[in-house]
């Protein structure tokens, strides 16, 4: 049987998008992927986390083409187990980090590198995170940490307090840096002009001349992305600024939500909008 779907690439976020609630891939976003390969289409993910914690689902998922990383710091080939590119934070975040621990002592910190996740700081928030992703991590002091080593901060408090920071990282002394939300409990300090949308720019490099790119996402951290696709689609619970980004960019807005197989309903909707 002659492939239907050559020219066609699916990248899609993990964490709400992807993934039902409780971090599980559903049979039918399983069989939507299936099917999608099985007549010649690519399909890979972008995700916020880290290698550690995605692996497991790059073991079961086997993307067929480089997967995104750290909201973008990495693009990793997982079929050749190699590095495609990476940027990692400068040496002047360390002051940055104290500076922020300044304003909001509360909030816990924790940074990205190949080796896994470091907590300098912990919190009830942090501790359900790692419970989330299911990760050991390691406890070190900030001083401890080679930050030239590290592709990415990630702080996590009360959504109240993530807000307050956010508005702080806002002036001049934070502006080399990219930071990003990618749920009202964190926020994340990314190397200099590091984002998802960035990182697709590689990955179309690498697709074969011609490929057609859709891209879904469903939080803040996935709008760069949403932007570069040739075509975009967001789930039903999707941030508000999400939707209304979609709309703007004449995007799929599917009614189902992550929970309902969004992602099946995205991969017959974008097949159905490039094979007629």
């Amino acid at each position: 049987m002659n492939p239907t779907h050559p020219s066609l690439a699916l990248l899609t976020d993990m964490d709400g998008t992807l993934l039902h609630p409780d971090k599980s891939l559903t049979p039918g976003n399983a069989k939507a992927i299936a099917d999608f390969r099985a007549k010649g289409g690519l399909f890979s993910i972008a995700t916020g986390r880290g290698l550690q914690a995605t692996l497991p689902y790059l073991d079961q998922l086997q993307p067929d083409f480089p997967v995104i990383l750290y909201n973008g710091a990495m693009v990793y080939d997982w079929q050749h187990q190699s590095i495609i590119a990476s940027c990692t934070l400068p040496s002047e975040t360390t002051l940055l980090i104290e500076e922020m621990l300044s304003f909001s002592p509360q909030i816990a910190v924790e940074l990205l590198n190949r080796d896994g996740v470091y907590i300098v700081k912990d919190n009830e928030y942090e501790q359900q995170h790692m419970k989330i992703t299911r990760i050991t991590p390691q406890y070190r002091n900030l001083e401890e940490m080679d930050i030239t080593q590290c592709y990415k901060t990630l702080f996590a408090g009360d959504p109240r307090d993530i807000d307050r920071l956010w508005e702080f990282v806002q002036q001049p002394q934070f502006a080399a840096l990219s930071f990003t939300r990618s749920h009202s409990w964190f926020l994340e300090m990314l190397p200099p002009s590091v984002s998802k949308g960035a990182a697709v720019e590689t990955i179309r490099k690498v697709l074969p001349t011609g490929t057609r790119l859709g891209t879904s996402g469903d939080y803040n951290n996935d709008l760069t992305m949403l932007a570069a696709a040739d075509w975009a689609a967001c789930p039903a619970d999707a941030q508000p600024i999400v939707k209304e980004q979609i709309r703007q960019i004449g995007g799929y807005a599917s009614p189902c939500t992550c929970a309902e197989d969004f992602f099946a309903d995205w991969t017959a909707q974008f097949v159905s909008r490039y094979t007629k």
